[in-house]
């Protein structure tokens, strides 16, 4: 399955009835096998930050998540430790973002950096892994496809978990392939830190310890001392739960229940929230105080409705998140994989940890977000299914099939790259326009305003309230303030009471296609 199964070109039919891997096209290689890996390495890392730094030059707005995760870190970087834990998303991200604010010196900044950095190094342990399963030459090809995917790249610059997830996903993956090899000890405690780490950065990283022992016990079949397979996942749970443990019992001291995280009861009331409309009052309430248990005893036949219909859409969002350009790849390479005994394929790894993924979050709440880390697990089959098509041309087309290829790759770059480039957050420029608007306000003025990247922005010497909008309009009256930041959506059930409360324009923002708008009102002076 792996490099030693690299032959001369074979026919397609060939290649369809002899049971080899798709690598079994490829010619070898009139290069040393070192220099060619140091051509792929270089020419992967320089078009994997080159995407980044383009994008990072081409960066104007924040997104909401990025606000909260700054929220929390400010709290850690002001010692206001109990502050930053009562956060609604895991503490490890917000804690990251904190450490390096000082060297940085800008709290948006910040939150990039470690997606930036991280989404460089996963190609170390991108590459190990997908050596390890596939072989060389798929590994090569894998980062390439890697430094140009859509959502991968995008993220790597938003103030988000995903990358660093992705990191710490893949990065256990990798031990868990390299501690099939060694057999140390000290690697499968490693395994369960990363999964620990992954599991603080977001709740989904919890799905590594099972994903991980099942495939040690499962190697009772084929291996040898299968006794030892149990030592091995004991040493990985050992691992988890020495990380892990202390925030989980800081849940269960702060809220009174066994919580992994506080994130997934609002996660399953926003999924239900989609079948069932009396479910839709409970994402308004703390997150850590809505129980998973009676949500689901309560509703069990919206429940079982929302699972069936979700199970289908998490594996739409993931072909989503992988993105239609790489989808004719994926399916080739899926075409080899499932052919005979794939269970017993070095593959099986991959796969199980994409499917459990889109078993569980159909539990919850699926979002194509979610499944952009399965993206990264599945560009072996891409590379795979893409160097299969590569060999059929030469197999057929001889010295010809480089233009045959050549168009191939041309039609994929037109299909990913003008997305990829895209500005990140272009779209909600005004909405950073509004609150340094309002940040330049002299005399320390009191902004009220529903929007949290208006308030991020305008923070400063100003006095900044975040008002909930559903306690509009009661609270323009009871709450004292000097400006009003408000949406057009918020401004069309207040307009005729706006005046009422002494509340007149002072500038009006809106969205480059002038589709949305966003309001700044003064409040006279009596």
């Amino acid at each position: 399955m792996k490099d030693h199964y690299l032959h001369k070109p074979v026919s397609w039919i060939g290649l369809l009835n002899r049971k080899i891997h798709p690598e079994a096209c490829l010619g070898k290689s009139t290069v040393s096998a070192e220099k060619a890996v140091i051509v792929y390495w270089v020419g992967a890392l320089i078009l994997t930050i080159g995407i980044r730094l383009y994008l990072f030059t081409n960066y104007y707005t924040i997104n909401p998540d990025g606000v909260r995760y700054i929220e929390a870190a400010r709290h850690f970087w002001e010692g206001k430790w109990l502050e930053g834990l009562a956060s609604f998303y895991p503490p490890l991200f917000p804690l990251m973002i904190a450490l390096i604010f000082p060297v940085v010196g800008d709290w948006e900044i910040a939150g990039q950096v470690w997606p930036f950095i991280l989404g460089v190094l996963i190609l170390l342990p991108l590459f190990g892994l997908l050596r390890r399963v596939y072989g060389l030459r798929v590994a090569q090809v894998a980062l390439f496809f890697y430094g140009v995917s859509l959502y991968l790249a995008r993220l790597s610059l938003e103030v988000r978990t995903e990358i660093p997830y992705i990191f710490f996903l893949i990065l256990t993956l990798y031990l868990l392939r390299r501690g099939l090899e060694s057999g140390r000890s000290l690697t499968f405690f490693f395994i369960g830190m990363c999964s620990a780490l992954a599991y603080l950065i977001r709740p989904e990283g919890l799905l590594l310890i099972p994903v991980g022992v099942f495939f040690l016990i499962f190697q009772k079949w084929f291996a040898d001392r299968v006794e030892r397979n149990w030592l091995k996942s004991s040493i990985v749970v050992l691992g988890f739960v020495l990380f892990s443990a202390p925030y989980v019992l800081y849940l269960k001291w702060d809220t009174g229940d066994w919580l992994l995280s506080r994130k997934t009861g609002y996660q399953l009331s926003e999924g239900l929230a989609k079948h069932d409309a009396e479910t839709a009052e409970l994402r308004l309430k703390k997150s850590d105080r809505v129980s998973i248990s009676h949500l689901i005893s309560s509703r069990p036949l919206t429940y079982a409705k929302k699972v069936f219909i979700d199970a289908f859409r998490a594996f739409g969002f993931y072909l989503q998140a992988l993105h239609y350009s790489y989808l004719p790849f994926l399916f080739i390479g899926w075409f080899f994989f499932f052919r005979g005994k794939f269970w017993v394929k070095d593959e099986f790894l991959l796969i199980a940890v994409v499917f459990l993924h889109l078993a569980v979050v159909s539990l919850f709440y699926v979002t194509r977000r979610y499944e952009v880390a399965l993206a990264a697990l599945s560009l072996g089959w891409v590379a795979a299914g893409y160097l299969t098509i590569e060999g059929y041309f030469q197999s057929s087309w001889g010295k010809r099939s480089g233009l045959i290829t050549a168009f191939i790759l041309g039609l994929f770059a037109i299909g990913t790259l003008p997305k990829t480039l895209q500005p990140i957050g272009w779209d909600k420029l005004y909405l950073r326009e509004a609150g340094l608007y309002l940040k330049q306000k002299p005399g320390n003025p009191t902004i009220l305003t529903p929007n949290g990247r208006v308030a991020f922005y305008a923070a400063g010497q100003n006095q900044i309230r975040v008002v909930q909008q559903e306690d509009f309009p009661a609270s323009l009256a009871a709450q004292e303030g000097d400006y009003l930041a408000l949406s057009d959506g918020a401004l069309t059930k207040l307009a005729s009471r706006l005046n009422d409360y002494g509340w007149f324009l002072d500038r009006e923002f809106s969205s480059n296609d002038e589709t949305d708008k966003f309001f700044v009102f003064r409040r006279m002076k009596i």
